[in-house]
């Protein structure tokens, strides 16, 4: 809960921060939230998808997408000025303004949100098919929650308080999970589950909601002064723009072409099942770049120094995670598909290889847009979106008709590919991010000879559980070796990691500890320094 004593904590912070402490405690928070997502969503879609098969499942997946990508674009980049407005007054020690930024964002975005949903629910009872018409309704209906939610979402972040976004998540995904085993086992179908979601994002909302509105009241009412407004105007009017290319180049944008282009309705679900697996994989490193989002933003307003050498330290801690996991699933995708879905998504195997591979540039954006947006060089990001959508539509009218799933995976894969390396490459020309090639070179081979000793394992024939079970045992142990004989990580890192062991629980801390100790051993100089380094 962000109350009186999170917001004034985070004021403390802003005098003598202390990141790292703050990152780590963060990313614990939002480690619990990624592991019971990956349980919870892979258990049910997994269930959802052999219960109701590729064909209902492609459709129900295009409506569910039409609805959730409806919500985002409905938001008009306002969640992203709570974000940055508010972390910038609570870093400057600010609480009034950045409670005036929260009340006015959430009464744009709770009107916008009823409005949307109104003209969504008039379309699908005109133009909607009929037979998952009620289906569709609860579906549009659950826009209203989705949208309000990501208000208190990012004042959350905002206030470097994610362990409030945690436990709003979880009773969300609670509510999920019992409302799709309900309608699986008692033959509610595709309408229970339809309900269920509207439920689980109405839970979330008023989880996350209800504990600000109360630490709302204990600050001062102000007056947003009018160059404040400018700017949140202007921020918020470029956030539009770069939401919808957001949705285009990140999102499953392609979805639309596969209806369009495609007569066979299950390569949506061929795509989407790809897409989510792959978005599954990538919850552990923006677990890492939200907590990290949160402390950027709020840096912005103590310290851009700071700012700036956390965002290239953050590029190696990225790259460490997404690389080897990606690479690692691709390698694995075979077996994984085959284990979680049965026989009726063989085809799915090549797509979710591709989609894998072309995932690794959107685990390590996260770090470098968030910088950008920080400090509102938004006119480039709006620019190069442009272009990297309009790649990735040609690319889907092109490739979609003959390749069908595969063809949508190279098009917005290729298209993140180009958004991510220009992101990255504007951002280390502008600032001094001080990034060390050798360090993400030593990474890269770690993570390509971890690859290939997989690959191997897994050649000879065996039953699919076991290879999967014994390629992600491989890939782990294989990795962690490799950064130990390649010297990857410097000293630095290791005290740095050490912090985090403090922000576990008790019975992971001496696992963690051990690990760190193999990965990085202590130099005689270093062993019993403690560490007051300012990255993160």
């Amino acid at each position: 809960m962000v109350g009186r004593p999170a917001v004034l904590t985070a004021m403390r912070e802003s005098e003598t921060p202390s990141n790292t402490r703050t990152v780590a405690k963060n990313f614990a928070w939002s480690g619990i939230e990624v592991f019971v997502s990956i349980v919870a969503t892979l258990a049910t879609t997994v269930a959802v998808a052999r219960v109701i098969g590729p064909q209902r499942l492609g459709y129900f997946n295009y409506v569910y997408w039409l609805g959730s990508t409806t919500g985002m674009v409905g938001s008009l980049g306002i969640p992203m000025m709570t974000f940055k407005y508010m972390a910038e007054f609570l870093g400057a020690g600010k609480p009034a303004l950045a409670r005036s930024v929260f009340s006015r964002s959430l009464a744009i975005q709770s009107a916008i949100a009823v409005a949307l949903a109104s003209v969504g629910e008039a379309l699908v009872f005109t133009i909607g098919d009929p037979n998952y018409r009620w289906v569709s309704a609860f579906l549009v209906l659950s826009i209203i929650p989705q949208m309000i939610t990501f208000i208190p979402s990012q004042a959350n972040a905002a206030a470097e308080n994610l362990a409030a976004n945690t436990r709003g998540s979880l009773i969300g995904m609670a509510i999920n999970v019992a409302a799709v085993v309900l309608s699986l086992v008692m033959g509610w179908d595709l309408m229970g589950i339809a309900v269920g979601v509207f439920l689980y994002r109405s839970g979330e909302l008023a989880a996350k909601l209800i504990p600000l509105q109360r630490w709302a009241r204990t600050l001062p009412s102000v007056t947003l002064s009018p160059d404040i407004r400018r700017r949140m105007f202007t921020f918020s009017g470029r956030s539009t723009g770069l939401m919808l290319l957001q949705i285009l180049v990140w999102d499953r944008s392609d979805i639309i072409f596969l209806k369009m282009l495609q007569s066979d309705i299950k390569q949506i679900a061929f795509f989407s099942i790809s897409f989510s697996l792959a978005e599954r994989l990538l919850l552990l490193p923006q677990a890492f770049a939200n907590s990290l989002g949160a402390t950027q933003m709020a840096q912005y307003g103590r310290d851009r120094n700071r700012l700036f050498r956390m965002t290239g330290l953050a590029a190696t801690y990225m790259l460490m995670v997404s690389l080897p996991l990606l690479l690692g699933a691709a390698c694995l995708s075979g077996p994984i598909v085959r284990v979680l879905y049965g026989p009726q998504y063989f085809p799915a195997i090549s797509v979710f290889a591709l989609v894998a591979v072309f995932a690794i540039p959107k685990g390590i954006l996260g770090p470098a847009q968030t910088l950008l947006y920080s400090m509102e060089e938004l006119g480039f990001l709006l620019k190069w979106g442009c272009a990297c959508g309009a790649l990735n539509v040609l690319l889907d009218i092109v490739l979609i008709p003959h390749h069908a799933a595969f063809g949508a995976a190279i098009a917005n894969g290729t298209a993140q590919t180009m958004a991510a390396a220009g992101i990255w490459w504007y951002a280390i020309r502008r600032h001094p991010l001080g990034l060390q090639p050798k360090i993400l070179l030593k990474l890269t081979a770690a993570s390509l000879g971890m690859s290939i000793l997989v690959l191997i394992a897994t050649f000879p024939p065996m039953p699919v559980a076991v290879k999967a079970a014994l390629g992600v045992l491989t890939g782990a142990v294989v990795f962690v070796l490799l950064l130990r004989l390649i010297a990857v990580l410097p000293q630095e890192d290791r005290q740095r990691f050490l912090l985090i062991d403090r922000s576990l629980p008790g019975s992971l801390r001496p696992w963690f500890r051990c690990l760190v100790n193999f990965v990085i051993p202590a130099a005689a100089t270093t062993e019993n320094a403690e560490s007051n380094l300012p990255l993160v």
